[in-house]
């Protein structure tokens, strides 16, 4: 290819990214968004970093042993995978809490779902402070984290729903 095919290619590429972006930012809402950050965080990113983790530094870096079972059975497309299921299983199970609410627990979702995004966050953050061999925050402290998170938003979001 020459360099004004090759270019033409990359702005015409950049103009169709553009497109469904400005499509995906209409049809999408805040709820719709805050389900697909906490997949990515908590499925994607966490997931990969810790089966890239276990597989530098061995099964035994990941703190739960179910995960590092999957590991060793199925290597890393499997733990990948495993995770990636676990991950949309329990957005799955939010998304029927929030069908069958008929919109009443619309902030209580929306803090639950931002509480997930943030322990994935700091997951992965502590998988790839583990690789780098860097002090990161330890599994009990983002599981306490989390779980602070998540009972704190979900409680100020229920009654963010009860008062409206």
């Amino acid at each position: 290819m020459t360099d004004n095919v090759q270019k033409g290619f990359f702005i015409e590429l950049l103009g169709i990214i553009k497109l469904v972006t400005i499509f995906a930012i209409r049809k999408i809402n805040f709820q719709s968004f805050l389900f697909f950050v906490a997949f990515l965080t908590l499925g994607l990113g966490d997931g990969v970093t810790s089966a890239y983790m276990m597989e530098k530094l061995g099964a035994s870096a990941e703190i739960n042993p179910i995960m590092s079972l999957v590991f060793l059975k199925h290597g890393i497309g499997g733990m990948v995978a495993a995770k990636i299921w676990l991950t949309l299983l329990l957005l799955f199970a939010v998304y029927v809490v929030q069908l069958r609410s008929n919109g009443h627990a619309f902030w209580t979702v929306n803090g639950f779902l931002i509480a997930l995004t943030a322990g994935g966050i700091l997951a992965t953050d502590a998988n790839l402070g583990a690789i780098n061999g860097t002090v990161a925050i330890s599994p009990v402290e983002i599981i306490g984290i989390y779980l602070v998170l998540a009972l704190l938003l979900t409680e100020a979001g229920s009654y963010i729903d009860g008062h409206q």
